[in-house]
């Protein structure tokens, strides 16, 4: 299995691509012990059609999914470039079923459309026919975000977005460089960069931080969101990146005194997202996913 693992991730992690894959059919491939089928239409609203790509552990028991979401400042990035190939890969070669998907971009699209697009997929690969084609365990699905996908992913887990579970959406959350708070009140948290804070205004669809201006940016933040019924969370910060570290570590405080299993994982200087991932961190995580799905 760890040969198998490594093997997963000699594709170099890039930075995230400009554009999404176009639509095209559905195409199988195998590797090793995996099936990967690309370009899955999982939501169309007759304007935009979304895509996933699939890969999969060749056996016959059911398997947990975990739905995999790209970084790039909500503006770029696709389900293929900047590791989620890689990724993918890694979730297949250890058992699990991998799901990585686009999600509308800003500044065309803001908050909660991408939240949204997060639901669309939780509830399309719940559906009977994706449970019996890849099949999953409908009950066993976590997600997996990388910068602006983490902070998707923690959203969407603190939200009470999408099909419940004694409580809860899904089973699990790895955080990659995730914001938890993006009020005004984040700027207390460490120091962020103009870069973060453009990011999260942009995404947010706002010019103005205060809540007055931006009431929205509340509804958006994980850390002010969190009770009792959220899933076990995997959180993973550089110690200097573009993500201030008191931004994870205010998460996994309120995470820890609601209860909830939570890890937090601190990197060295200035890696960020899916640069974060050194074997020992990618070996956790799959632990941290294999145990709470």
């Amino acid at each position: 299995m760890a040969s198998l693992v490594a093997a997963a991730f000699t594709v170099t992690f890039a930075g995230c691509a400009s554009a999404a894959g176009q639509e095209r059919a559905p195409t199988p491939a195998r590797s090793a012990d995996i099936e990967i089928v690309e370009a899955l239409p999982y939501w169309s609203d007759g304007d935009a059609t979304l895509m996933a790509d699939a890969c999969l552990p060749v056996t016959e028991a059911p398997v947990a999914a975990v739905i995999l979401l790209h970084g790039g400042g909500f503006t770029e990035g696709d389900r293929v470039g900047g590791g989620m190939r890689a990724l993918c890969e890694l979730m297949a070669h250890s058992g699990m079923a991998g799901i990585s998907i686009d999600y509308r971009l800003a500044p065309d699209y803001v908050f909660p459309s991408q939240l949204d697009d997060v639901a669309h997929a939780v509830d399309w690969l719940r559906a009977p026919e994706q449970v019996e084609r890849f099949g999953l365990d409908p009950a066993k699905i976590g997600l997996l975000g990388s910068s602006a996908g983490a902070i998707l992913a923690q959203t969407y887990a603190t939200s009470g977005t999408g099909p419940t579970d004694e409580g809860s959406r899904v089973g699990a959350v790895v955080s990659l460089s995730g914001v938890s708070l993006l009020t005004e009140a984040a700027l207390q948290l460490g120091v962020p960069s103009p870069e973060a804070a453009a990011m999260a205004l942009n995404y947010l669809g706002c010019t103005d931080p205060t809540a007055a201006k931006c009431p929205q940016a509340a509804t958006a933040s994980a850390l002010l969101n969190v009770d009792p019924s959220d899933p076990p969370m995997f959180l993973v910060n550089g110690s200097a990146e573009l993500v201030p570290v008191e931004q994870a570590q205010a998460m996994h405080d309120a995470l820890e005194a609601a209860g909830i299993p939570v890890e937090l994982t601190i990197g060295a200087d200035a890696a960020h997202g899916v640069q974060l991932l050194t074997s020992e961190v990618r070996s956790r995580l799959v632990e941290f996913l294999a145990e709470h799905l």
